[in-house]
């Protein structure tokens, strides 16, 4: 979770550039690009502003983005005690407890006891966003949290004195290895033993903080963090991998905690981490691949894992007549591959992934299909998701065409991952639909139908905003070169110049605006480039 990067860059007074969108091939020594096409009469739908997530959004860019959701998320939530502000870093720091400052809870800091799960949700309250708070559901939660070193930890020298790697800050705490081979773990080291009880004090403690869910309070919950990883991040506390029934069993019960303690919060469940583990869990050692023949999904009818889930959850709520699961829940990370194309596995039927997967992922299709069949009604989720794969400038194309494909595809929430190969550019890509002019205007809250004969090259994005008619279509160029490509525009009748905004890797400029006559027009899109049109209507 690592420090948000981008500062505000639209410019002293958003400078208006004049340049002009020469509609000629020579502009910007172009090419012919693909035909584009927007319908406004067709294609409609309800656009989530929950699409526009993040984890840890820092107060400053959420204040610019008007940043729908926050998600406080990640493997040290899955160990996180609450009622003193600790939590275990796991795998990924010699599954130390850290408290939430190194002087809390139970001492003061500057501003007296700090709980970083208030400090979240009181941020996000101050900028408009909700919190997406995950929940520890594997069973153990940090036992203490010591203001100084030594810390409490998993696997102590005075219990294992030959580790393959200390602390260099800490000589007591090892990485739980030794020649490469995992010791043994004892959950009570670092551990207290929690249930879905202590899951639904925190959630009531909320409420009597900042009110219900329906009162303004915290909207989301998320069970759990990747549970197939527990064995792997949190082997100290939880050794065993993740099964079919303890996904469903925990995910249940907890699940359930949450509504007594919240009726009217929003429940994301599953929020595995990758591709295998849709469809097999942590018991079927899917390093090895994974088949309707892996001995746990073999014990549970070769059904894949999320579907055999969400049937779970629908059974449940025809016998309880109680909807426990409001969201499925999945995490996904680009595996593999170098260019803008990476964005195609979330909806490409005919496109195979480039990495170690190999497969025709298409993932939001896939996810609508299995709620769908196994149970309607649930919303679509990507609590964790990153899809970086180049330099900064491809990063960030990669990033906003990832947005307009949630807006395309439905999606009804997503929060981003930061990742340390992001480049400072990402910001600019939640702008150009968050406040693209500095003065917080928006892409359009309505889906209208918005086609390109070469999506690779060219992606269209076009969408109504209701505050005020207007059009807005979005043209992100992904190729080195500058496109000179026509626009068709059906179901649209503007009454006046379209304003331009483009970025191409500094500011979100406005450039020239631009004549929208009766059934479109042509327009020229310099190299890696985002072209925002603001048709009036």
């Amino acid at each position: 979770m690592g420090t948000r990067r981008g500062a505000w860059r639209l410019g002293a007074a958003v400078a208006t550039v004049c340049v002009a969108l020469l509609a000629s091939p020579a502009a910007f020594g172009a090419t012919s690009g693909p035909a584009l096409s927007v319908n406004g009469d067709a294609g409609h739908h309800a656009i989530s502003p929950y699409i526009y997530g993040m984890n840890f959004a820092p107060a400053g860019l959420a204040n610019q983005l008007d940043l729908p959701v926050d998600r406080w998320g990640g493997n040290t939530t899955d160990t996180y005690n609450w009622k003193i502000g600790a939590s275990n870093t796991g795998n990924d720091w010699y599954f130390e407890n850290i408290p939430d400052c190194f002087d809390a809870p139970t001492y003061t800091c500057d501003d007296g006891p700090r709980y970083a799960y208030r400090q979240v949700v009181q941020k996000d309250r101050s900028v408009g966003a909700q919190t997406l708070m995950t929940l520890p559901m594997m069973g153990w939660v940090a036992k203490d949290g010591k203001p100084s070193h030594p810390f409490t930890c998993g696997f102590p020298a005075s219990v294992f004195s030959n580790q393959d790697s200390f602390d260099p800050y800490d000589a007591n705490c090892g990485n739980g290895l030794q020649g490469g081979t995992a010791l043994a773990s004892n959950p009570a080291r670092d551990g207290m033993q929690i249930g879905p009880s202590f899951d639904a004090a925190w959630v009531k403690k909320l409420v009597s903080l900042y009110g219900s869910a329906a009162s303004g309070g915290v909207r989301f919950y998320e069970l759990g963090n990747e549970p197939a990883l527990w064995n792997s991040t949190h082997r100290d506390m939880h050794p065993a991998p993740e099964t079919y029934n303890e996904l469903w069993q925990k995910s249940r019960d907890y699940g359930a905690a949450v509504k007594a303690a919240d009726p009217t919060a929003k429940v994301l469940g599953f929020s595995e981490w990758g591709w295998p583990n849709y469809f097999c869990s942590a018991a079927d050692h899917v390093n090895s691949g994974c088949f309707a023949s892996s001995p746990d999904r073999a014990n549970h009818g070769g059904t894949p894992l999320v579907e055999w889930f969400l049937r779970k959850m629908r059974a449940y709520q025809q016998a309880q007549a109680t909807r426990l699961l409001d969201y499925l829940d999945l995490h996904y990370y680009a595996q593999g591959g170098n260019s803008t194309d990476v964005t195609r596995s979330l909806w490409d039927p005919t496109y195979t992934d480039p990495s170690w997967i190999g497969e025709k992922i298409q993932l939001i299709p896939r996810m609508k299909q299995w709620v769908a069949q196994d149970y309607p009604g649930t919303k679509l989720a990507l609590s964790e998701y990153n899809l970086s794969v180049g330099d900064a400038m491809t990063n960030a194309l990669i990033q906003a065409d990832t947005l307009g494909i949630f807006a395309r595809e439905g999606v009804d929430l997503a929060t981003r991952w930061e990742m340390g190969n992001d480049g400072p550019l990402i910001a600019d890509a939640f702008r150009i639909f968050r406040n693209y002019n500095g003065n917080h205007a928006k892409f359009g809250n309505t889906w209208v139908r918005s086609t390109s004969a070469n999506q690779s090259k060219l992606a269209v994005y076009g969408a109504r905003r209701s505050g005020d008619g207007a059009y807005t279509i979005l043209v992100i160029n992904k190729t080195a070169g500058a496109l000179q490509s026509s626009l068709a525009l059906s179901g649209i009748s503007p009454s006046g110049k379209a304003q331009v905004w483009r970025w191409t890797g500094g500011a979100i400029n406005r450039v020239s605006d631009k004549n929208v006559p009766a059934g479109g027009f042509a327009a020229t899109y310099p190299g890696r480039s985002l072209t925002l049109f603001v048709i009036p209507a």
